[in-house]
């Protein structure tokens, strides 16, 4: 596969670099930050987004980039739909015709948290900005042939380029909800389940396999590395204008059979490449 991968220096987008290069020819794209190996883009550039498009003979276009944090599309959400969905719409313009497909990595955030459990066939509803720009990125897919939306949870692992997730833990202390729940994913593992979908089309989901509160997640982990940081438990929405976060967030699949580690699991491969080095 050839493949354009933006956001390759973002958390996500590291993982997905590091193990899909090994596999397939991919480019890459980095923010501002320097990478040494990535093409610099701007998502706004239009101009240059579809000249790399257009020249670059691509199979599949991953899209792994964006304003992800939550708290700061809540503060910027102009920025965050011009990112987010804007591009997208270029990308679908831009492609048309050309035989590359997209696949939009979206969030379980376009959902408003209520229900236990949340399948591909689920109402959108989202409650803060961050979803919102994602859901309407969706619907420029939407009844183009071939294009893919696949649904994460929040992903915890390490990455190569942003540690996003592991830098929580750089703090002496750092608060983790008790009563927002999710199915979190394990990063190593979605390169290879990407690949198993990246044939079909439409809307996918990815989720693991096991149900935990924010706060069981990163005292697993603080836990199962021996950090000293401190997880404190907190409940309850921050003061606006911080986003909301839906209480419960569990992505499961009508599509396919695909489930992650659960966190024992995880955390154990989590360990083991710290004590290796890998």
């Amino acid at each position: 596969m050839r493949i354009l991968l933006l956001g390759a220096s973002g958390y996500v987008g590291g993982a997905l670099w590091s193990d899909w290069s090994v596999r397939h020819t991919v480019v890459g794209t980095r923010s501002a930050r320097a990478v040494p190996g990535l093409i610099p883009l701007d998502l706004r550039d239009v101009g240059a987004l579809r000249t790399l498009l257009l020249d670059g003979g691509f199979d599949l276009v991953v899209h792994a980039a964006g304003l992800v944090d939550l708290a700061d599309a809540e503060r910027r959400p102009d920025l965050a739909m011009e990112l987010n969905a804007g591009s997208v719409q270029t990308l679908r313009e831009a492609v048309r015709g050309t035989g590359t497909r997209i696949l939009l990595l979206s969030t379980d955030n376009v959902f408003d948290g209520v229900a236990d459990v949340y399948t591909e066939s689920s109402a959108r509803a989202p409650v803060n900005a961050y979803g919102r720009s994602k859901s309407v990125a969706e619907d420029f897919l939407a009844g183009e042939d071939g294009h893919l939306v696949v649904r994460i949870p929040l992903v915890y692992g390490r990455s190569v380029f942003a540690d996003r997730f592991m830098a929580r833990f750089d703090r002496p202390r750092t608060a983790a909800r008790t009563d927002v729940v999710c199915a979190p994913l394990y990063l190593p593992w979605l390169a290879g389940a990407l690949e198993e979908l990246w044939d079909g089309e439409g809307v996918f989901h990815l989720g693991g396999a096991q149900v935990v509160t924010r706060f069981e997640l990163m005292a697993g982990v603080r836990d199962a590395l021996d950090l000293p940081t401190e997880v404190v438990a907190v409940r309850g929405d921050d003061p606006a204008p911080a986003p909301r976060r839906p209480a419960r967030l569990v992505l499961r699949s009508e599509r396919h059979r695909l489930l992650g580690p659960g966190l024992d699991q995880a955390l154990a491969d989590l360990r083991r490449h710290r004590v290796t080095g890998r």
